[in-house]
């Protein structure tokens, strides 16, 4: 799957994990007044070439994630990423806190003429008839398919939110239907994370759904991490390394794409993730004639 100039899916070692980096988040230190949307561009644009520049250094390709507190903020971070980064094709989430806040953003962006870049973030089970509506009016292309349900933790209870399935209460739709409807062309599964250990779960998760749907499948470790008091307590360094390990534990385990929270954290993780990829990569040679798509995959960067 091909959403701007980003590469998702295909075989073990044939493609990088993409990594998905979030800016704009509360919290995030670049932003001066959430209300207004005022921010440090100097030092977002910094941390934006950080990404970047590690990206490029070990051939993994790259979305951001852009999260807003309302539709005028959110419309005006998409932007600056959109100008921003170097590549302009380069694609990002819209990714704000409620449909309400995500569906007049997007619509305004792609009134700009951003909607081969922009990924609607995101489409869960409960999605209301009227915002899959608003989805197919604003025309959007591509979407995230958020596969949580506090009830449905399991792979196979999962693969059922993808695909439908079938209860006391009768048949229940799936979210690969409800993007059908909404006329959105391109999905991404994030197979969702409860919490730090639900982390394996995901993983096995991940290969289930990639293999049910043919869809790119990954997640988001961060904010279990980030949440986890055991973790905490150990202090930032804790974070950090938890966060190395669980991303490079997915990359390995065949993740299409890791959203791993704050942009800042992207050098050691993406250096972490490529060095899996490269080890598929190397093994789908040599083992089962499968070559790296690209001379830019990690195989050729990092060895």
């Amino acid at each position: 799957m091909k959403i701007g100039d980003v590469t998702l899916g295909g075989q073990l070692g044939e493609h990088p994990t993409c990594m998905i980096g979030s800016m704009f988040y509360k919290g995030h230190k670049v932003i001066k007044d959430h209300a207004t949307a005022i921010f440090d561009k100097d030092e977002a644009m910094v941390q934006l070439r950080g990404m970047e520049a590690i990206a490029r250094e070990t051939g993994t390709c790259m979305i951001i994630d852009v999260v807003g507190e309302s539709a005028d903020a959110l419309v005006k971070y998409c932007q600056f990423v959109a100008d921003a980064t170097e590549s302009k094709h380069t694609p990002f989430l819209v990714d704000g806190l409620t449909d309400e806040i995500r569906i007049p953003a997007v619509k305004a962006l792609v009134d700009a003429g951003l909607r081969d870049r922009l990924v609607y973030n995101s489409i869960e089970p409960k999605v209301k008839d009227e915002t899959l509506d608003a989805i197919k009016a604003c025309g959007i292309r591509h979407a995230v398919l958020l596969a949580f349900d506090s009830t449905m933790l399991l792979p196979s209870q999962k693969i059922n939110l993808l695909q439908g399935w079938d209860d006391k209460a009768g048949i229940k739709e799936g979210l690969l239907s409800k993007a059908k409807r909404a006329g959105v062309e391109q999905c991404i599964i994030d197979v969702a994370v409860l919490d730090m250990p639900s982390i394996g779960i995901a993983a096995r998760t991940i290969i289930e759904a990639r293999e049910a749907t043919g869809l790119p499948a990954g997640c988001a470790p961060s904010n279990a991490i980030f949440e986890c008091a055991a973790i905490k307590n150990r202090g930032d360094d804790a974070r950090v390394t938890s966060l190395v390990a669980a991303s490079t534990f997915l990359a390995a385990s065949g993740a299409s794409f890791i959203m791993f929270g704050p942009i800042k954290n992207a050098r050691p993780v993406t250096l972490a993730t490529a060095t899996a990829d490269a080890f598929h990569a190397y093994a789908g040679r040599r083992i089962d004639k499968v070559k790296p798509a690209s001379e830019k995959h990690p195989l050729f960067k990092l060895f």
